[in-house]
């Protein structure tokens, strides 16, 4: 069967338009790959008392620290927690509770070098901790924010539902409120989510585009 010149032309410029969009591809896919910083984030709502927001803990995960390792950063927003003002220290003690350790583990702050100086994995026994007694100091107050952080080799994230956070009283942990949801590293005893990684988003993005033109192409029935 003779195809027709204008089919043929139709067919030229189809392959002409899906080669553009796997170049595209290899360079938005490259870009990517080579600017790559941050991986992931999650935001986490807490209540406390007649407060649904007491308390907010974003989570971002980059991997532009050197080695490639991981950073894993927990900002911390207290809206309202304070359970006993004027004896409580506000948000004062954080808790991932972990049920394995993560050996690598490394540049974990605010430490015992902090100002004010946090204790690193005091009390509980499982990673990661922090906390500062009311004895030592204030912790996150009203309308403040704290940064927790540390570096890991590369690993997935997971959610893990047994970690808190809490004030002290006393020289006793009070209060504390159940951090259901948290997002937190990889480590046996918990199961990845499914989060697609930067250049996975790029490359599913270029074969919808060669999809969607694969759809206009002409086919051997217009012949």
């Amino acid at each position: 069967m003779m195809i027709r010149k204008s089919l043929l032309y139709d067919l030229v410029q189809c392959i002409a338009r899906i080669g553009g969009a796997l170049g595209g591809a290899v360079i938005l896919f490259g870009a990517q790959t080579a600017s790559a910083a941050l991986i992931s984030e999650f935001s986490h709502v807490y209540g406390f008392g007649s407060d649904p927001s007491a308390v907010v803990i974003d989570l971002e995960v980059s991997d532009n620290q050197p080695g490639g390792r991981y950073l894993w950063e927990y900002t911390v927003t207290n809206n309202s927690f304070d359970p006993n003002p004027g004896v409580s220290n506000g948000f004062s003690g954080f808790e991932l509770f972990l049920p394995t350790p993560i050996a690598e583990i490394a540049d974990i702050t605010p430490n015992p070098s902090s100002t004010p100086p946090w204790e690193v994995n005091c009390c509980s026994g499982n990673p990661v901790e922090w906390d500062i007694r009311d004895s030592v100091g204030l912790g996150i107050m009203l309308g403040d924010t704290g940064i927790f952080s540390f570096t890991t080799d590369p690993r997935q994230v997971a959610i893990n539902n047994d970690g808190w956070f809490h004030s002290w009283q006393n020289g006793v942990q009070t209060d504390i409120v159940m951090t259901t949801g948290m997002h937190v590293p990889l480590v046996p005893g918990l199961e990845p989510i499914g989060v697609p990684e930067p250049g996975s988003l790029a490359l599913i993005g270029a074969g919808l585009v060669i999809l969607s033109l694969l759809r206009r192409c002409p086919s051997r029935d217009n012949a």
